[in-house]
């Protein structure tokens, strides 16, 4: 639930997260631009850097900052200029030929080609995040094993026990959280590839930027994603 924050000043010291619940740092200051106006976060991260974060594109909650994927918001504005894309060629399709219409069609080709190597390279990066993360959740499982032979092997004290697994369990349900928000966001982007390289011919109704960027996507199995080409 969003909250409502009179002063961006008020923000400081909170603690901020991305959306799994993974800590990322805290609030240390606020930045204002060149007007005047707080629209930034200043947040000093695990590693000792610190780093920027609009307000715009954060989500606050009562007691914390979240930042939300990147992934999603770039996917989303890339499903919105698709969608534009197709209405625009719809309304061509209306004119009666001529030089204006086919250097539309022209104009159309290549942002059409532009989307498609914008929604290949973010997908080739969601692989890679992909990959990233189930490394993480292998080593955590790993690592839950080895616990349970030291313990059982009495080289690890029952509080070291309790307080490593607890700590291992949690981050596991991190990880298989994004883990699957990310095979989401693969089976999307790999219908946009397929659907800009190859257009339908046949137009139907035409769906609304509303509902094709917030359009769900069923749910698929959690394996090893293969390297898309197109």
């Amino acid at each position: 639930m969003r909250a409502v924050v009179e002063s961006p000043v008020k923000l400081i010291g909170r603690m901020v997260r991305d959306e799994w619940g993974r800590q990322i740092g805290m609030v240390i200051s606020v930045l204002a631009d060149d007007r005047g106006d707080m629209n930034s976060l200043l947040v000093r991260t695990g590693d000792g850097r610190v780093k920027r974060y609009r307000l715009s594109e954060l989500i606050l909650t009562d007691n914390e900052v979240v930042v939300p994927s990147g992934f999603k918001k770039r996917l989303k504005a890339l499903k919105r200029r698709v969608v534009l894309l197709k209405h625009r060629e719809a309304l061509l399709s209306n004119l009666n030929g001529g030089d204006e219409a086919q250097a539309e069609e022209a104009d159309f080709s290549r942002e059409r080609s532009e989307l498609l190597a914008q929604a290949d390279f973010l997908l080739k990066q969601v692989e890679r995040a992909y990959r990233r993360c189930t490394d993480q959740v292998r080593y955590l499982q790993h690592g839950m094993a080895c616990l349970e032979v030291e313990r059982e092997l009495g080289n690890v004290s029952d509080k070291a026990y309790e307080l490593s697994m607890k700590i291992m369990m949690m981050d596991l349900r991190k990880f298989m959280d994004e883990r699957r928000d990310l095979l989401r966001l693969r089976s999307e982007l790999i219908n946009l590839v397929q659907e800009l390289s190859s257009p339908s011919k046949q137009r139907g109704p035409e769906p609304t930027v509303e509902q094709e960027a917030a359009e769900e996507v069923p749910d698929v199995e959690a394996e090893e994603p293969e390297p898309v080409s197109v």
